[in-house]
């Protein structure tokens, strides 16, 4: 069976195709969030990865918005109720939560990525003003020793940290996912964690249909644990809330094709986001 056309050249081309998917909800009428810079920022680059996954339709483009808000409204009510002063955010690749949620301004925001991508991000938004104390990091976070010397400096000036993996974890293996999620319990004020998490189905399913260039791009998906937050309770972290996509694009109404079929057998499809607390 011939593969798709999907242009992805690196894994930095997820970041932009992230990012036209977010300009696409934008620009609803319906919109779950406005994203005033996604479209700039995604660009050409971003609409030529979406189109190749299948574009707007009710597929790629609806979870990831889906993710978008679900992550918004989880970082919202933990800064609130758990009291974070810092937000610490893994792989950020061209979010704008910085610039386009409304963040108390005492909040201190760190975005890491490699260095290609911050510096292209922070050239496109340089006279976009941050609602919070935003500060940018060029950084490999595959070299553990640099990562984590930044999580200790990080821990050492903050009270408590809220930590955002959004896109990252499923790139790595679970013995990768081990070490970081170790690395991180380590500081003891880093004190929770929103992440996204695959299925093991809808990894596999991504696989076989773009598996080949996702591995060219060294973008291969890896990492759809089968205990799904459970996983983390190994490395000093234990799920106090998980959001099913199944059941939030119903919410949303972002309903996938099928979505009625699959909310009966959830344990097949049971991709979503986690929020994480300290054992």
């Amino acid at each position: 069976m011939t593969q798709p056309t999907l242009q992805i050249q690196s894994i930095s081309d997820l970041a932009f195709g992230m990012a036209i998917s977010r300009a696409i909800e934008t620009e609803r009428t319906d919109a779950n969030f406005r994203d005033p810079y996604a479209r700039m920022l995604g660009g050409q680059r971003g609409e030529a990865f979406l189109e190749g996954m299948g574009g707007s339709s009710k597929g790629a483009g609806h979870m990831l918005a889906v993710r978008t808000t679900v992550i918004d409204e989880l970082l919202l009510e933990v800064i609130e109720s758990a009291e974070i002063d810092t937000v610490l955010n893994l792989a950020a690749g061209l979010d704008t939560r910085p610039y386009r949620m409304s963040l108390p301004k005492s909040l201190r925001w760190i975005e890491v990525d490699l260095p290609q991508v911050i510096e292209y991000k922070t050239k496109q938004l340089v006279e976009v003003e941050s609602r919070c104390a935003l500060e940018s990091i060029s950084l490999d976070l595959t070299g553990q020793k640099a990562r984590k010397a930044l999580f200790d400096r990080i821990n050492r000036e903050s009270s408590k940290t809220l930590i955002i993996t959004e896109g990252l974890l499923a790139y790595l293996s679970e013995t990768e996912v081990g070490e970081l999620a170790t690395d991180l319990n380590e500081c003891d004020r880093f004190t929770g964690w929103i992440t996204d998490l695959a299925s093991p189905l809808l990894l596999n399913m991504t696989m076989q249909t773009w598996g080949e260039q996702f591995t060219a791009a060294n973008a291969a998906l890896k990492f759809a644990p089968e205990a799904g937050a459970n996983f983390f309770s190994s490395y000093g972290w234990e799920p106090q809330t998980f959001r099913l996509f199944l059941e939030e694009a119903r919410r949303l109404n972002r309903d996938v094709p099928f979505g009625w079929l699959l909310r009966k057998v959830p344990q097949l499809l049971n991709d979503g986001v986690a929020l994480l607390g300290r054992s």
